[in-house]
């Protein structure tokens, strides 16, 4: 089960970095071996051509902080929503928003960032799995000496399969449920996060490919019980024939000795 994190997983001390009035970076505990920094910047003022500017001078900031963080394809998540603004990357969040409305801003994130850290670590396990099926889907037609001694290692991978499929099993209801109703400030900055990162989209896509990896393995497990079968059978098969061999010779050498005089 997904919850978000307790306190004790949230560091709160401020970076020497941030040492700006109004800013506050966190770092959240999302599972992931590089977890979330959470920045809050906090608007002052509430309306007016000041604000305008320091919302606007708010989200530039935010926007370079979290994009220095932005490794490989990972791309930047920028949502505005009734005053308030997001900026999201797998790595960094900014919170830009009065003070009343961070707190939510921050809970939505936060279970965001275990939802899509906890998909991203079984995306990485199944880009390495798939590879793997080029070699193992022979199995599935046929095994042989060389193949047996590798039951181990299949078995482990079916066993990872598995695994899979549960993780994805626990998932999906959360990152599908539906959002809270009246609408809240989170729950509608949590819808938007998952459209804008196609949350749902890759969790299907996701179960498409565990499946997959599932099968196989299943199959080529199959294959090494059918082929376990087969030589137990084959081996008592031989040992009958050399009972029944051993039981010839005993009687020819009974008939030999029975006619020597």
């Amino acid at each position: 089960m997904i919850t978000t994190p307790p306190p004790s997983d949230i560091d709160t001390t401020p970076k020497p970095l941030m040492a700006a009035s109004g800013v506050v970076v966190e770092r959240v505990a999302t599972g992931t071996d590089h977890g979330l920094d959470v920045m809050s910047l906090t608007l002052v003022d509430a309306d007016g051509s000041h604000a305008d500017a320091s919302l606007a001078e708010a989200i530039e900031q935010g926007t370079a902080w979290v994009a220095e963080a932005i490794q490989g394809d990972e791309g930047i998540v920028s949502i505005p929503l009734y005053g308030t603004h997001v900026v999201w990357s797998p790595r960094r969040a900014a919170l830009i928003a009065a003070a009343d409305r961070l707190p939510s801003l921050r809970a939505a994130v936060s279970e965001f960032g275990l939802l899509d850290g906890e998909l991203r670590r079984i995306e990485q396990v199944i880009a390495a799995a798939l590879p793997r099926l080029d070699g193992d889907a022979p199995l599935v037609y046929g095994l042989d000496d060389h193949s047996f001694v590798r039951r181990h290692e299949l078995t482990e991978r079916y066993r990872e399969a598995i695994s899979l499929r549960r993780r994805l099993a626990v998932l999906a209801p959360i990152a599908t449920r539906p959002a809270p109703q009246p609408p809240t400030l989170a729950g509608q900055i949590g819808e938007r996060l998952r459209e804008r990162t196609r949350l749902t989209d890759r969790l299907d896509h996701a179960m498409e490919q565990a499946d997959l990896v599932e099968r196989v393995y299943a199959a080529c497990g199959d294959r090494v019980g059918d082929y376990a079968t087969s030589r137990r059978h084959t081996t008592l098969e031989w040992v009958i024939v050399l009972l029944l061999a051993a039981e010839v010779v005993l009687l020819c050498v009974d008939l030999l000795a029975s006619r020597t005089p």
